[in-house]
């Protein structure tokens, strides 16, 4: 049995990734809020710490060593008392794009690198920005920027410079453009280190805390309803397994849905015991039945000829199937002494085993009067009379009789109030005289009988109802027109015909419920058969030969094995002897009436096969070489003659025309 997963387990395997995927998407809005938020902040608190740094940078007289070293320890305490990276004064010069650090202070947060590269009088080229020059230029009130150098990552306001010390005057001034700048720097890679950190332990907790709720909610699913669940299941299992071992009944504690159903499955089972008990015997009775319906329809098939038939005059191919077990259709044909050959058709009314049973009654009369040769008419007057006499259950038979004789092609035939059959010439013609009342019902009916003559190839095609009136899940009938149409696609070729209705009666019906017996049989006459080929003294040849005799009509497997074998012999002698140096070429005849005839006719050598040929007894398996092919060839052919004429080797063979059930 293929293991089942538990409850317990896809409940984590999809509550996990689900959970785990919504704590990501909402730490990332968390994270970029959070993001946000602190950039916003450090911007707001260096444009303050800006503002205010120039004023106390006013206040110095820049262009004394003194004053610029106290600034600078100025500039160090307002970094600490507002928490921020750096503040320095730059002196810009546009022209030269070039910026002079005039004084600077460093916070806690300094970068080291900037404490150990950037010194006051430091002059610094092509490094000046867009919002620094806008700033020199007093565009704006202040500017900002975020960016990163090899320092750090960091937000950045520069103010201009407007708190001079005028040195002629000895007093400081305001509102004084100059080329000096005060910037105010914090390193926000530092403080989002720190958040990050932080940020990082929050992920971790939330990972382990939501991982911890999906184990405990499938723990808790697992014994709530995977567990009364699989009781239940297992349960049913062992019960479908080993059921005749006996059923442990089910008890689950509570008052939920699990408990409920485990009640309900525990009654189910006393009443599937109870089914079963019951059923059996009807089991048994039925077996019983069908197959004793099943020996019947052997029996009832038993009484019918083959499906298939051969000989040199006619070939015969019949179907039959019954819509339940057994029918109430039957086909059959015999073929007498003097080469008369007797068909019928019938179908009795009503179906199941009253009608088989009819039906059997029937055939056997039909194939009895057959055998006396009996004209159609007479044939059809005594088995009515037979039936007519004895039919307590007052059903009656629909009948088709015929009798064909080769000699004269005549086909002599009356109907008991059956279908009209067809021949298939070179247009189709309906059989629709001689109409007379079904049999089984009155005595002494009388029963006229018409006569047809066919010509070479000719097909008769017979048939039941159950074909034109079968019925489609539309309940629609397959029709005698349709019939009539496909029919009619078979007068230039008269192969194939009941494969053909079968596989558009299956098409149409598309597996709708067979309400009626399906019986058909097809009786097509010979008609000869000539073929010439020009073949090279090859012995690969054969194969056209061999295909040629394939197409032979009406050739039983007995003759088409015969003549294959017979001019496999032959011609590889001609290859052989009549052209030793394999060059030449050899006309093949093939003739076909009631006997197939082979003519080879080649230029070569003179050679007579029919000479010499093995003596049987006198044949020494171990030490004679070669003979024993010719001796079977003519052994095997009815009649063959060798002939030299105008310096041409001429070889006939002929073999009459055999079914395969002789």
């Amino acid at each position: 049995m293929k293991k089942v997963k538990s409850v317990f387990t896809n409940t984590i395997a999809i509550l996990l990734p689900i959970v785990l995927l919504t704590n990501i998407i909402i730490l990332s809005f968390e994270y970029k809020y959070i993001y946000d938020t602190t950039l916003k902040h450090c911007t707001e608190d260096v444009i303050t710490a800006a503002k205010v740094i120039e004023d106390y940078v006013g206040i110095y007289d820049l262009n004394l060593e003194e004053d610029i070293q106290t600034c600078n320890q100025s500039l160090s305490a307002l970094c600490k008392e507002f928490e921020i990276s750096y503040s320095y004064v730059l002196r810009i010069d546009e022209k030269k794009n070039s910026e002079t650090y005039i004084s600077i202070g460093t916070g806690r947060t300094a970068s080291k690198k900037f404490i150990s590269t950037r010194k006051v009088g430091d002059t610094v080229i092509g490094m000046l920005t867009q919002e620094q020059i806008d700033a020199v230029n007093d565009v704006k009130d202040y500017t900002v920027q975020h960016e990163t150098t090899v320092f750090d990552d960091t937000i950045v306001c520069f103010v201009p410079l407007k708190h001079v010390y005028n040195s002629d005057k000895k007093t400081f001034e305001e509102g004084q453009k100059t080329d000096c700048i005060v910037a105010a720097e914090i390193s926000f890679s530092e403080i989002m280190s720190d958040f990050k950190k932080s940020f990082t332990n929050i992920i971790i907790l939330n990972f382990i805390l939501s991982v911890a709720m999906v184990f405990i909610f499938a723990f808790l699913m697992y014994r709530k309803i995977s567990k009364p669940a699989r009781k239940i299941s297992d349960s049913m299992s062992h019960y479908v397994e080993h059921r005749e071992s006996g059923f442990e009944k089910i008890y689950i504690k509570g008052n939920d849905e699990f408990s409920n159903m485990a009640k309900e499955f525990n009654t189910m089972i006393d009443e599937i015991d109870s089914y079963i008990e019951n059923i059996d015997s009807l089991n048994k009775e039925k077996h019983m039945q069908e197959a004793e319906l099943d020996i019947a329809k052997n029996i009832q098939l038993g009484l019918l000829p083959p499906n298939k038939y051969k000989n040199s005059d006619v070939n015969i191919d019949a179907f039959m199937l019954p819509a339940k077990e057994v029918g109430g259709d039957l086909y059959d044909y015999q073929i007498c002494e003097n080469g008369d050959i007797y068909l019928s058709v019938a179908d009795v009314s009503g179906k199941g085993v009253s009608a088989a049973l009819f039906m059997s009654r029937a055939v056997t009369l039909l194939h009895m009067y057959s055998g006396l040769g009996m004209s159609p008419a007479k044939i059809a007057e005594e088995f009515n009379n037979t039936l007519a006499s004895n039919n307590p259950n007052k059903l009656f038979i629909t009948a088709f009789v015929a009798k064909y004789n080769p000699k004269t092609k005549e086909l002599t035939y009356t109907n008991a109030g059956h279908n009209d059959p067809y021949i298939i010439s070179d247009k189709l013609i309906t059989l629709d005289k001689a109409h007379c009342m079904a049999a089984g019902i009155f005595s002494d009916v009388t029963y006229e009988e018409e006569t047809v003559t066919l010509k070479d190839g000719d097909a008769l095609f017979m048939f039941t109802d159950g074909v034109n009136e079968a019925q489609n899940n539309n309940n629609e009938f397959f029709s005698t027109e349709r019939l009539e149409d496909e029919l009619s696609k078979h007068t230039e070729n008269s192969d194939d015909i009941i494969e053909d209705i079968l596989a558009k009666l299956r098409e149409f019906t598309d597996g709708a419920v067979q309400s009626d017996d399906v019986t058909m049989l097809v009786m097509k006459t010979n008609k000869d058969y000539h073929r010439t080929l020009n073949l090279k003294s090859d012995k690969q040849q054969l194969l056209l030969i061999n295909d040629a005799i394939d197409e032979i009509p009406q050739l039983s497997d007995i003759n088409n094995y015969q003549l294959k074998l017979m001019a496999e012999e032959i011609f590889a002698n001609i290859c052989n002897y009549s052209y030793p140096d394999g060059n030449g070429e050899v006309e093949v005849i093939i003739d076909s009436t009631d006997k197939v005839q082979l003519t080879f006719i080649d230029s070569g050598i003179e050679y007579d096969p029919t000479k010499d040929v093995l003596e049987i007894e006198s044949y020494d398996h171990n030490n004679t070489v070669g003979g024993l092919g010719r001796f079977i060839t003519f052994q095997t052919a009815d009649e063959y003659s060798y002939s030299r004429e105008n310096s041409k080797n001429i070889l006939k063979l002929t073999v009459l025309k055999k079914s395969d059930l002789e």
